[in-house]
């Protein structure tokens, strides 16, 4: 009898020892890791090879595995007009890690710069507007998409406008492996002419080149993010 109350009682200090161990470690547990975010994103796309400017929105939503380290999941749909004779759409579904090498404080008014890179799955399609066929004169219209795989890089930074919510911003250039979608710019004689060449007759030809190219922009990405949960707690 003696040797089974031993037992508990050791079983027993045991347990609480671990228990001790437990709340030590999630008292030393920083206070950022564990963290769930959602939030809306607002994207500008620039200096593309075919140089028009693209805006879009998205959403977004970010775990943070650790103080230094957090990771973000996002969505964007970006349109871009092309002369006013076509638009590109574009979305992006992705990924990315946000390392924070300095300040990585949450808190009120805090400042906090990061280095941002991951990778993403890209959906485009380009389509012309309607315009009428100077040899046929039927009136005609034509689109490609595509689907590409793309790797991202950049840098940019967080400011606490409270413990919860963040604005963040960031300049990432991202690089696309996938077949080439071509846009040539038509005048009403069939010649092509200059793709700023604004002519009320202008029309657009879109097609795509079987052929792995390597095509680059710039991101600039402004969001504000609340923080909904804690997944440590």
């Amino acid at each position: 009898m003696k040797k089974v109350i031993l037992i508990a009682c050791s079983v027993l200090l045991s347990l609480f020892a671990i228990g001790q161990e437990a709340e030590k470690i999630k008292k030393d547990k920083p206070a950022e890791v564990g963290q769930f975010q959602l939030g809306m994103r607002s994207t500008v796309s620039l200096f593309d090879h075919q140089a028009y400017p693209g805006l879009g929105f998205g959403g977004q939503f970010r775990v943070r595995p650790s103080k230094h380290l957090n990771t973000e999941w996002y969505l964007d749909y970006i349109k871009t007009d092309i002369s006013g004779l076509g638009q590109r759409e574009t979305a992006h579904i992705g990924w990315s890690v946000m390392f924070y090498p300095f300040n990585a404080e949450v808190k009120k008014g805090s400042f906090t710069p990061y280095i941002i890179g991951g990778h993403c799955f890209d959906y485009a399609k380009v389509s012309s507007n309607m315009y009428v066929d100077p040899i046929t004169f039927s009136v005609a219209q034509n689109s490609v998409k595509r689907w590409s795989t793309a790797v991202q890089m950049g840098l940019g930074a967080n400011f606490y406008v409270s413990d919860k919510v963040d604005l963040s911003f960031s300049g990432q250039y991202m690089s696309h492996i996938g077949n080439e979608l071509h846009v040539n710019v038509l005048n009403h004689h069939g010649e092509e002419v200059a793709h700023d060449d604004n002519g009320q007759e202008n029309y657009l030809v879109v097609n795509e080149e079987v052929s792995k190219v390597l095509e680059g922009h710039l991101l600039l990405t402004l969001s504000i993010n609340m923080r909904i949960a804690d997944f440590t707690k």
